[in-house]
């Protein structure tokens, strides 16, 4: 079977030190408050690690309390791809079933922190305090000539020869909260590209 386009996988110590950094992890307070998105979730990698630290945050937690509807907003995890998807709800409901939340919880929560659909052009009603992930490596040539078009018409960073990634990095400072964090993996080629200065700076 085909990888999905742009794919690149991340290894789990990479996961682990990125949520680190950025302060998802125990003992920083219930994780449940804090609303993540992974633009591009793939093979699973952030949001295994994510669902993990949540799930100990919240059997940790004085009043664990599953049906608490905090826990419906505390995660988005984004892709096109269906099967990466189903994938990752299997391993969600797995995870948070192993962590003493009931199937039918775990299986409603599954859905709701999954979403099938363009990143890029999707709706966002809310804000986030962490965006994390590595986003898909594309290169601006190899996109449909419709949806480079459609993307350069909303993205400022979508110019000359940047790489799909660009535009990941616009969207998702743009769906930051209040003292929020991006962190995303990409190679340095976005400081530059193609000779000219990418108009945004990565902080």
């Amino acid at each position: 079977e085909r990888e999905p386009v742009g794919a690149v996988f991340t290894k789990p110590e990479i996961v682990r030190l990125m949520l680190d950094l950025v302060g998802y992890r125990l003992g920083k307070g219930r994780l449940a408050q804090k609303r993540v998105l992974e633009p591009s979730c793939g093979d699973g990698a952030f949001i295994t690690e994510v669902v993990a630290r949540l799930a100990e945050s919240e059997r940790r937690h004085p009043k664990t309390d599953w049906t608490d509807p905090i826990l419906d907003d505390a995660l988005r995890a984004v892709d096109i791809s269906a099967d990466a998807l189903k994938r990752a709800r299997g391993s969600i409901i797995a995870q948070l079933a192993g962590a003493g939340c009931p199937e039918k919880r775990a299986r409603d929560l599954a859905e709701r922190w999954t979403l099938r659909t363009d990143f890029l052009l999707a709706e966002w009603p809310t804000k986030f305090d962490l965006v994390v992930g590595n986003p898909p490596y594309v290169r601006i040539e190899d996109l449909p000539k419709r949806l480079l078009l459609r993307y350069r018409e909303i993205f400022e960073t979508t110019t000359d020869r940047a790489d799909l990634y660009v535009a990941f990095f616009e969207r998702g400072l743009e769906l930051l909260g209040r003292r929020a964090v991006l962190a995303f993996i990409c190679a340095n080629r976005f400081a530059k590209i193609g000779g000219e200065q990418v108009p945004f700076a990565a902080v």
